[in-house]
C-alpha cells in the first residue's frame, strides 16, 4: 500500500446549517466517488480513522486564548462571523479535523505510506492565529507542517482552492522554511480580497511567499503554464522534504462559488507533477488536505482523479495558454529566485542548505 486516506465518518456532523455551501453532503459525494471508482477498498489504498488533535497540537499555530474562544463559541453556539457559524459539537469536531492533517502528515513523514489525502471537514486555510472566517476554525495545514518540523526542515505548500489562503499565508509569511505558492482567482472579485503577486513574505520570509491570481475564466491551459512556468522551478530549487497540497476543488468550472474553469481532468495532472516532482526530490512524500470544493459532481470527480494520480495513472495535459500573471509573478520574486532554462536545469542534488543552495544559483 502506497496511499492513505485519512477520514471518520463524525467529519459528517459538522452542520454550518440549511443552504450553507460547506455542507456535510461534500464528503457524502467524494466517499461515494471513490468506491465507484473501486478506489475506497483498493490494495494499494488504506482508509485511516483519525484522532482528534490536542490543545497542544492546535497552540502550536494558533493563540490558546484564540483555541479557548472557540470552545467558548462553540458552547454557546455563537458565530465566528457571517460564513462561520458555530454548533456544540464544532470545536469538537475542528479538533478532529486537525487531527485528521497531523495523522496524514505523520504517515507520509515516517515512511509507513508515500503519500495520503485527509478528506477533512471542516477546513482550514481561512484561519489564523488568533481569528478564524470563510469557513474555517483551526488552520488545518499549519498545523499539521508545525506538528512535522521536529523532523523536517523545508516544506513546500501548494494551495489550489479558488480561494487565496489568507490564514496560511500570514502564519508563515516570515518563515523561510515554509514555501507557501497559492494559485487563485483573482482577488478583486472574490474573497477574501488577498493574494496579489507582490505578497511575497516578510523580513527572513521575504520571497516564499507566492501568489499567482487568475483572472476569471482562466482554466486547465492557465493553470498548465503556471505550474511548468512557476511551481516546477521553484519546487526544484526549494528542495522540499515533502509537499503539500491544499486541495481545494471551487476552481471547478461548475462550482458555484468562483468563475475559474477548471476541467475534473485538470485535478489528476496537476497531481502528477506534484507528485513527479515529489519523487524526484523528496521520496514520493506529498499530502493532501481537502479545503473547499462546492459542486458536489466536481468535489467526487476531482478527488478520484487525485488519487488515481497518486496510484501512478498519467492524466493528459492541456496546450498552455500562458497568462500574463506568470510575468508579474517572476517580476515580483526575482531577486530570491531563478525562472527559465536555467532553473529547470539546476541539478537536483544540491545541498540542502538554503544558503549554500542560494550561493550555487547564482
Amino acid at each position: 500500500m502506497t496511499t492513505a486516506i485519512v477520514y471518520s465518518k463524525k467529519y459528517l456532523e459538522h452542520n454550518p446549517g440549511w443552504g450553507h455551501p460547506e455542507r456535510p453532503q461534500r464528503l457524502e459525494a467524494i466517499v461515494e466517488g471513490l468506491k465507484k471508482a473501486g478506489l475506497w477498498d483498493s490494495p494499494e489504498v488504506k482508509v485511516v480513522a483519525p484522532k482528534p488533535a490536542s490543545r497542544k497540537d492546535i497552540e502550536l499555530v494558533h493563540d490558546p486564548e484564540y483555541v479557548s474562544l472557540v470552545e467558548k463559541l462553540s458552547a454557546a453556539q455563537s458565530p465566528i462571523d457571517g460564513d462561520t457559524p458555530t454548533h456544540t459539537n464544532t470545536f469538537e469536531i475542528a479538533l478532529l479535523s486537525a487531527g485528521g492533517a497531523i495523522e496524514a502528515g505523520e504517515l507520509v513523514a515516517s515512511g509507513k505510506f508515500k503519500n495520503s489525502f485527509a478528506l477533512l471537514r471542516p477546513p482550514g486555510h481561512h484561519a489564523f492565529r488568533d481569528h478564524g472566517g470563510g469557513f474555517c476554525y483551526f488552520n488545518n495545514m499549519a498545523i499539521m507542517v508545525e506538528s512535522l518540523k521536529r523532523d523536517l526542515q523545508r516544506v513546500f505548500i501548494l494551495d489550489i482552492d479558488a480561494h487565496n489562503g489568507n490564514g496560511t499565508q500570514d502564519i508563515f509569511y516570515e518563515d523561510p522554511n515554509v514555501l507557501y505558492m497559492s494559485i487563485h482567482q483573482h482577488p478583486s472579485t472574490l474573497y477574501p480580497g488577498t493574494g496579489l503577486p507582490e505578497e511575497t513574505g516578510l523580513d527572513a520570509g521575504e520571497g516564499y511567499k507566492v501568489n499567482v491570481p487568475v483572472q476569471p475564466g482562466g482554466g486547465d491551459g492557465e493553470y498548465a503554464a503556471i505550474m511548468r512556468e512557476i511551481f516546477v522551478p521553484l519546487v526544484e530549487q526549494f528542495q522540499p522534504e515533502l509537499i503539500a497540497v491544499s486541495a481545494g476543488f471551487d476552481a471547478h468550472a461548475r462550482d458555484p462559488l468562483t468563475e475559474l474553469q477548471l476541467s475534473s481532468n485538470a485535478y489528476g495532472w496537476i497531481a502528477n507533477i506534484v507528485l513527479e516532482q515529489a519523487g524526484q526530490l523528496c521520496k514520493g512524500k506529498a499530502v493532501f488536505l481537502l479545503e473547499g470544493g462546492y459542486d458536489l459532481q466536481a468535489l467526487s470527480e476531482g478527488v478520484t482523479n487525485i488519487v488515481n494520480a497518486m496510484k501512478g495513472e498519467k492524466f493528459q495535459m492541456p496546450a498552455e495558454k500562458r497568462p500574463k500573471v506568470v510575468d508579474d509573478v517572476k517580476k515580483a520574486l526575482g531577486k530570491k529566485w531563478r525562472f527559465g532554462k536555467s532553473a529547470a536545469k539546476l541539478p537536483r542534488d544540491l545541498p540542502n542548505r538554503l544558503d549554500e543552495l542560494r550561493d550555487l544559483i547564482r
